[in-house]
């Protein structure tokens, strides 16, 4: 049996694909099962080994190229599974599986897709988690009880080749603070992460610093606490991969909302997730082992449900679940600018009292 699951989007969203990756290699065992996905993206899979093949498309290409990618793969599936409503992943599904399963918006514009999917659900980006949204679209192929995402094992058990972090000699205890999510709307300020990692210096914690910055922002960080031994500076110089383990082995990660802190959760660690604008219930971190319901989190308010704390933005406005308070991916989020470190400090402070 051939399997293909589409999740052309973001890292974030393939990285929980793997959960779907997992239902299916556990009921499917000896099925080659591929996963279709953005160039770019293709971190998201971790290294991860349930999967045969993690075919790239390009974000932007020309019609030869997708046409060439089309007849290559045409029904040469058994089954196709789009996690995505998009025109593009649906018509995928259709052209690639001999059978569709997939998740659609029910309008009447787009009537087509009921057509080109023999199974599907009703797409909910408002009232459960993604994950559980994923698997109601396989509902019928896989385990229920296995909701999670997925890190290879070799990731946790195997060590880091980062030089500068295996000679580091704070390794003992300390906290892991990735500063970048991939979007200026869920940035939390500078000004606001150089108050946390004053706050924890003074507790002697150790504090490695991940994220990727342009240039000309990084040139102004190179000296961030160069000084300080306890601090590691390893920004722009981890793949997510390397990243992985140097997180599974701290006492804590901080990071906002973004596909590395869904990584950060389900390694197991205490993860502490900064959210504004987005929905906690939709897509807040999937505790570690968490066998609940539609979702862990509730829409509004601050929460620690298994190894996650989620901090949220204040404001009678939060989550308004736009892209800022501009209504685009740069805009700033006056309830992330307006969060203080206090709150973040204490949940760390908790955390390693755990």
């Amino acid at each position: 049996m051939k399997i293909l699951v589409i999740c052309p989007r973001r890292v974030g969203d393939v990285f929980l694909a793997t959960s779907v990756i997992h239902a299916l290699r556990s009921r499917y065992p000896n099925a080659q099962l591929d996963i279709l996905v953005f160039g770019g993206t293709e971190a998201g899979v971790l290294s991860n080994q349930e999967v045969d093949n993690v075919i790239s498309m390009p974000m932007r290409g020309s019609f030869g190229l997708h046409l060439r990618l089309i007849l290559h793969h045409y029904r040469r599936y058994d089954i196709s599974i789009s996690l995505l409503p998009g025109d593009r992943p649906v018509l995928y599904a259709w052209l690639m599986g001999k059978k569709r399963y997939g998740t659609l918006i029910t309008n009447k514009k787009y009537f087509w897709k009921k057509w080109a999917l023999h199974n599907w659900v009703e797409f909910d980006g408002l009232s459960r988690h993604t994950l559980v949204m994923y698997h109601d679209i396989v509902a019928d192929l896989v385990d229920g009880s296995k909701i999670a995402p997925q890190i290879s094992e070799h990731l946790m058990e195997e060590e880091t080749q980062i030089a500068l972090f295996k000679h580091w000699v704070y390794k003992n205890r300390y906290v892991v603070m990735h500063l970048t999510p991939k979007f200026k709307y869920k940035e939390w300020p500078l000004s606001r992460w150089r108050f946390l990692i004053e706050a924890c210096l003074e507790h002697d914690l150790g504090i490695v610093l991940t994220g990727m910055f342009d240039e000309q922002t990084l040139d102004g960080l190179k000296g961030l606490y160069a000084d300080d031994p306890r601090v590691l500076n390893l920004l722009n110089q981890t793949s997510i991969d390397e990243l992985v383990k140097i997180i599974r082995s701290a006492n804590c990660y901080v990071g906002t909302d973004t596909a590395v802190t869904h990584m950060a959760s389900a390694t197991g660690i205490p993860t502490i997730a900064i959210f504004g604008p987005s929905s906690p219930l939709v897509w807040g971190p999937w505790p570690k082992g968490y066998l609940g319901g539609a979702s862990a989190w509730s829409q509004i308010g601050s929460q620690t449900v298994g190894n996650v704390t989620l901090i949220q933005g204040l404001g009678l406005c939060v989550p308004c679940l736009q892209e800022g308070c501009s209504r685009q991916v740069n805009s700033v989020s006056d309830c992330l600018v307006e969060l203080g470190p206090g709150r973040v400090l204490q949940a760390i402070l908790s955390c390693l009292e755990r």
